[in-house]
């Protein structure tokens, strides 16, 4: 039996962040806590020995978004470290804790891969833009955006070609059992 539809879910938008908020004037930023959302946090900067996939980065990474996933009760569905670019699949308990894990994240990591410190600041911003969110409803939606993480964890471990986002990818990715 399906839930009963209601016009709340019209009313909010899905996403937010990214290259779509640049220019634009500061809204609240949509988060739902009974549904899983897609974080992606996204640096320019983050190439060659800043890069997140460079050894020494690549396991703090790693163990940063599990420790802060636990320290803000952050359940992580799937994450994807791509070197310059972040995905996560998540759901938070409030939005509190996910603006606190988002927060720490994002300053955590590029202080940590810059060198920045008190003292030693950043000489222009890390991040490219706001993080983006968006918010994924169950089922097929939520397939595919798992599908989507999926993807770009091959991609990174050069396991498949890149393939751009235009267009479906030539070949099918399974989910298993979670």
């Amino acid at each position: 039996m399906s839930a009963q539809f209601s016009f709340d879910c019209l009313k909010q938008k899905q996403f937010f962040g990214g290259a779509r908020c640049t220019g634009k004037r500061k809204e609240r930023r949509p988060i739902a806590t009974k549904r899983a959302m897609h974080l992606v946090l996204k640096s320019s900067q983050a190439v060659g020995r800043q890069s997140f996939l460079s050894k020494q980065h690549s396991k703090f990474v790693v163990e940063l978004v599990q420790r802060l996933s636990q320290q803000w009760s952050v359940r992580i569905f799937e994450f994807s470290n791509n070197g310059n670019h972040l995905h996560l699949l998540i759901q938070a308990r409030d939005r509190r804790g996910f603006r606190a894990f988002v927060r720490s994240l994002s300053a955590i990591l590029a202080r940590r891969v810059t060198g920045a410190r008190k003292g030693r600041q950043l000489k222009g911003p890390f991040w490219d833009g706001l993080p983006y969110t968006r918010i994924v409803a169950w089922g097929r939606a939520f397939a595919l955006a798992k599908n989507y993480v999926l993807q770009n964890i091959l991609e990174a471990a050069g396991k498949v070609p890149y393939h751009p986002r235009t267009t479906a990818v030539p070949w099918q990715l399974t989910l298993g059992p979670s």
